[in-house]
């Protein structure tokens, strides 16, 4: 692929996911604004709740379709079988989570029957989106996910937007639950549609699929889960005045890495590519788009954070003005999430998911150490703070040095996806 086409392409996914990422910025925002402190707390922590919950295997997912749909058209193959699989173990999946998720709803998060009832739907609707957009990119159906990604925008912020007017507090979760429906289910309902050009027959064995989805599960939930622990971790030590402040900070913080999300999940099927057609060649490119994203991301984050004080007061009231040097913080932790990403698709793509597996896992339980060790020094929120940048630290500066790394020449040509 051509990098302009590339650019493009990376530029389409981001808008797309830039307007879900807003959408739900403007969700936390409307809630806090509207509703206060308290709510913004409680909303926020059975948000984190559904979002940990998809990392355990949804999110992998989708991952694992963006890649091996792509491998599979790339080959001239059908992708349906692969597609069949992965969405019979996310309906799996789902039953597990709600197995775990209800009951820590309603017995650490003080969730009432009601707001329980909404988690797990939001549970389920989050996860099929995240599943339904990796399904889109590795389908090569990149504008159509940008396009029903600003359907389900703002289906989610009218709908709020008739909550708060009609003053319904039991209902703040419904909106976003239905707004990650809406884009789901149109996905799902089409995926299978549109191949019967391809041929049918595939060497593209299940358990390479399934493996691949477990370990990068288990690499999203130690890395991407982190900061969805400090918010649940936040809720249960703090007041809840306190936790929405901390929410209200997270919510200002973490909109920025949308941009990387969005453009990873492009470079997975490019990396991808690039490493089938030529491996010692794909990582000269990597390393100048690396570069590219880290200047940017860098300047992107570094303004938000200078700008925090104002941020806070402008987006927010007065209420929240203590959040402010928080925010500014949890930005540094962010930061170094958001540019390990793109470390992370490229060591994916050569075959060395353990490397950023490990580097995810040490990460995780750095954060969480300093997080609970922290408490009886700081306060609830700046241990969290703290958890939140020394675990995303020592993940970037690993995964980062690795990716680095030469990579062998004599590699397979294809698609390499780890036996481990």
């Amino acid at each position: 692929m051509k990098p302009s086409s590339l650019m493009s392409q990376a530029a389409i996914s981001t808008g797309g996911v830039l307007a879900q990422g807003l959408a739900r910025f403007a969700y936390t925002v409307l809630i806090g604004r509207v509703m206060g402190p308290e709510d913004l707390a409680h909303v926020s922590a059975w948000i984190a709740l559904a979002l940990i919950l998809s990392l355990l295997w949804p999110t992998g997912a989708g991952n694992a379709a963006a890649h091996f749909l792509a491998h599979e058209r790339a080959l001239g193959h059908s992708p349906v079988p692969a597609l069949r699989l992965i969405q019979r173990s996310f309906w799996i999946s789902c039953a597990g989570m709600l197995l775990i998720g209800l009951p820590v709803a309603m017995i650490a998060l003080g969730a009432d029957i009601g707001d329980t009832i909404a988690i797990g739907v939001l549970i389920v609707t989050w996860s099929g989106y995240v599943l339904a957009r990796g399904i889109e990119v590795g389908l090569g159906r990149i504008t159509s996910a940008a396009i029903w990604d600003v359907i389900s925008s703002a289906t989610t912020i009218g709908l709020l937007t008739i909550v708060l007017v009609t003053r319904l507090p039991g209902a703040l979760l419904w909106p976003i639950a239905i707004g990650y429906a809406v884009f789901a289910l149109h996905s799902l309902r089409g995926a299978h549609l549109g191949h019967d050009e391809l041929r049918q027959e595939s060497g593209l064995e299940p358990a390479r699929i399934l493996k691949f989805i477990s370990w990068n599960s288990l690499g999203l939930l130690a890395s991407n889960g982190l900061i969805q622990f400090a918010m649940v971790f936040v809720f249960i030590v703090e007041p809840p005045l306190t936790a929405g402040l901390f929410a209200a900070a997270m919510s200002l913080a973490t909109p920025a890495s949308m941009l990387s999300q969005a453009i990873t999940q492009v470079l997975i099927p490019r990396f991808t590519e690039w490493v089938a057609a030529d491996r010692v060649a794909s990582r000269r490119r990597y390393l100048m788009v690396f570069g590219v994203m880290f200047l940017g991301l860098g300047a992107v984050f570094g303004a938000v954070a200078l700008a925090s004080p104002i941020v806070v007061d402008v987006v927010f009231h007065a209420t929240y003005r203590e959040a402010a040097p928080i925010m500014a913080f949890l930005l540094i932790g962010v930061f170094a999430f958001s540019i390990s990403l793109v470390a992370t698709a490229y060591l994916l793509t050569t075959g060395r998911t353990r490397v950023a597996t490990a580097a995810s896992v040490v990460g995780l339980v750095v954060g969480l150490i300093v997080m609970v060790a922290g408490t009886p020094v700081l306060t609830g929120s700046w241990a969290a703070v703290a958890g939140v940048i020394s675990g995303y630290t020592v993940t970037a500066v690993w995964v980062i040095a690795a990716s680095f790394g030469r990579v062998q020449a004599d590699a397979p040509r294809g698609i390499r996806v780890p036996l481990v």
